[in-house]
């Protein structure tokens, strides 16, 4: 008789967020922007905290309603990028010339 051997793990690999990547590239430093970008700034990554807190909240494995939390958790983590997007967005047009 084989003896018992434990199933290979196939969980994905964890992924780096869309988030994780901006901050590592430094999409959210303020340190030369003007001081009413830079609060802008500070509120939508806040705000991405705050979302990826709910994001991952959503995970327990044991709500009732598990489509309704995957949903909401998708829901955060695409707002997650959206604001993302509009930080590089704002970024752009405060590096462009005014005129």
């Amino acid at each position: 008789m084989k003896p018992y051997t434990t199933c290979p793990d196939h969980s994905p690999t964890p992924q780096v967020d869309t988030y994780t990547l901006a901050a590592q590239r430094g999409l959210f430093s303020t340190d030369t922007l003007p001081s009413a970008t830079a609060q802008e700034l500070a509120r939508y990554e806040q705000a991405i905290l705050h979302l990826r807190a709910a994001s991952h909240s959503l995970q327990w494995p044991f709500y009732t309603n598990t489509a309704f939390a995957a949903d909401q958790h998708r829901y955060c983590e695409e707002s997650i990028g959206e604001i993302v997007q509009t930080v590089r967005d704002l970024l752009e047009r405060q590096q462009q010339p005014l005129g």
